[in-house]
């Protein structure tokens, strides 16, 4: 009996063993994958036909079948910067979709037309039009552009993520599709700070979503030494010195995903990370001349307390 209930014991231990080993082989590679892409390159002129240097450019790329009044097959957005001699390399497949699917492209079939348009600012206000026949892979074309088939490895960032020096607890995209996010420290950077700044009420440092903006106006306004905004101005991590007191909003995004970020920081075996404790933290949201708002991770409440009282502060940066 003995014998068969170790042998039981033994068997269900490889059964979550090998149930563990599949689910972190998934995760791992759900994080990232190769897709097949278009490698455009080609000179920009503006609109004074001279060379576009070193300029970030918002991009608009639609391939169409026929000529430029046909059929639209596939339209994305993206982001690219030509060099010092005026010339963009960008991969077309991997941008933000607003239009059709890539993987219905067949390459050879056509003829298509390859439309990109451009804005010298960034934005999405195109004023540069660039329309080329898709021509011959293999062969390409002549300067100043060329098509050929390549890969990309697409990295796909995940709550939960020790990244930036900290750990990711946020995650959007921007209206061309840039993943952006928000970055937690991996420890509280004190559990015993003052809000500061008593007596002063600045309409600066009142903003719910923005910790930057609130961090910024505390810092200008006066903090003192050893208060929230001035112990997160002298923390950096993994080089990164970019951290700032989260806003009301900011702390709720992160008390949100409070269990994926506690679970990740407090089994990881470091004496350097921590999960978030079940306490008040200070926000970076002012409210009045004696009072800001702290937000409480034992019950998700907020409220605004003397500036005087000492909380837990954590630090946050984006990306």
């Amino acid at each position: 009996m003995n014998k068969l209930l170790h042998n039981k014991q033994a068997f269900l231990r490889y059964i979550c063993l090998l149930l563990f080993i599949i689910c972190f082989t998934f995760h791992a590679k759900s994080q990232s994958h190769i897709v097949k892409t278009i490698v455009y390159n080609t000179l920009v002129l503006n609109s004074s036909k001279l060379l576009l240097k070193n300029a970030h450019l918002g991009i608009k790329t639609t391939i169409i079948k026929g000529d430029e009044k046909g059929h639209v097959i596939y339209a994305e957005t993206l982001k690219g910067q030509t060099n010092n001699k005026g010339n963009l390399t960008i991969d077309i497949g991997v941008g933000y979709v607003v239009a059709g699917k890539f993987s219905n492209f067949d390459f050879s079939s056509g003829p298509y037309i390859i439309k990109l348009e451009l804005d010298p600012h960034g934005g999405t206000n195109y004023t540069i039009n660039i329309s080329r026949p898709f021509v011959n892979l293999a062969k390409g074309t002549t300067a100043p552009f060329k098509f050929s088939v390549g890969s990309k490895v697409i990295v796909k960032r995940f709550i939960g993520e020790l990244y930036g020096g900290g750990i990711i607890f946020h995650l959007s995209k921007d209206s061309l599709g840039n993943e952006h996010g928000l970055i937690a420290s991996l420890q509280d950077v004190s559990t015993s700070a003052k809000w500061g700044l008593s007596g002063i009420d600045f309409y600066g440092f009142k903003n719910a979503s923005d910790g930057k903006d609130n961090y910024k106006a505390m810092l200008n306004n006066g903090a003192e030494p050893g208060t929230a905004a001035r112990i997160v101005e002298k923390y950096q991590h993994d080089g990164y010195k970019d951290w700032y007191l989260p806003a009301l909003k900011e702390l709720l995004l992160l008390y949100q995903v409070k269990e994926v970020i506690d679970k990740i920081l407090d089994t990881d075996k470091s004496e350097k990370t921590k999960g978030l404790e079940r306490k008040h933290y200070w926000s970076s949201t002012g409210y009045s001349a004696s009072t800001s708002w702290f937000f409480s991770f034992y019950n998700g409440g907020a409220t605004n307390y003397g500036k005087n009282y000492v909380f837990n502060v954590r630090a946050i940066r984006a990306f």
